[in-house]
């Protein structure tokens, strides 16, 4: 009735702006008070119904509480059935995600191959350079020598570039330790992921060997009987199987989360820095 009498004082006026919204409130109102009576007149059909059916047969079968149990039985199955239905989907998402992790992992350690590739170069290019710096370091110590021997000149020049070459020669063995660090790192990295493959084709046999069993238990399902009580076995065999995946997946993501972060190991301090040859 609010609603009328606002719609009725707003036709006087010329400009109305909450026109619609209250036509839709009239129009939702008649919709819940027609929806009320459908239900009253469904209810009272349905009451009818059953005076009728109750008319018609007045005593309870004998054997309905004989079938009870078997259908609470057949309940119980059903909801066993659902609940290792889901745990399947559960299990199922949980192996995608270690797929993912083991996808991040191989994109990780071809990271570090690459890595590992463009070091080598460089120590490659260092110890050429070096290769390179020794000789004219002993071209340069074998002219000194035999200028100090005819004329006796000093031999400050050559004590530099002793220096320099030891010097480039210390930097060259940090190189090397650093490149001899990152093989490690890179030969742990492998292994661990070798450990991780191999965890991952374990889960695999065992989730199919699940599946088996839930397949299993569903076509014993459709062909229950009293007699067969095999059913609660294979279903708490499926419910240890899923808590040891469980169990491996937590444990699997625990030694992910120890294991280092590869990035912190390297830093820019520990990276070769190539040297200016001498002129």
């Amino acid at each position: 009735l609010k609603l009328i009498q606002d719609q009725n004082e707003a036709c006087a006026k010329d400009v109305d702006e909450r026109k619609a919204q209250r036509v839709a409130g009239m129009m939702s109102i008649i919709d819940d008070v027609k929806a009320r009576i459908q239900k009253f007149q469904s209810v009272g059909r349905r009451a009818e119904l059953r005076r009728c059916n109750t008319d018609l047969r007045p005593h309870v079968p004998k054997d309905k509480k004989a079938s009870e149990p078997i259908t609470d039985e057949k309940e119980k199955l059903r909801r066993e059935l659902s609940a290792s239905l889901a745990a399947r989907k559960s299990l199922e998402i949980m192996c995608s995600s270690v797929g993912k992790e083991r996808e991040i992992i191989a994109t990780e350690l071809a990271r570090k191959v690459h890595e590992l590739n463009g070091l080598e170069e460089l120590v490659n290019d260092l110890r050429a350079q070096n290769d390179k710096l020794l000789a004219k370091v002993q071209a340069c110590a074998a002219e000194h020598k035999e200028k100090k021997s005819i004329s006796g000149e000093d031999t400050q020049g050559n004590a530099a570039l002793q220096e320099r070459n030891k010097a480039l020669s210390e930097q060259l063995l940090k190189s090397l330790d650093g490149y001899r660090s990152l093989k490690r790192k890179l030969k742990d990295s492998q292994e661990e992921n070798i450990k991780s493959q191999t965890t991952m084709e374990e889960m695999g046999m065992e989730a199919q060997a699940g599946l088996d069993h839930v397949r299993s238990l569903r076509e014993r399902f459709a062909t229950w009987n009293e007699e067969d009580d095999d059913i609660d076995k294979e279903i708490s065999a499926l419910e240890n199987l899923f808590e040891s995946f469980n169990m491996k997946i937590s444990k699997h993501g625990k030694k992910k989360s120890d294991s280092p972060k590869p990035n912190s190991e390297i830093t820019s301090s520990d990276a070769p820095k190539k040297q200016a040859p001498l002129v």
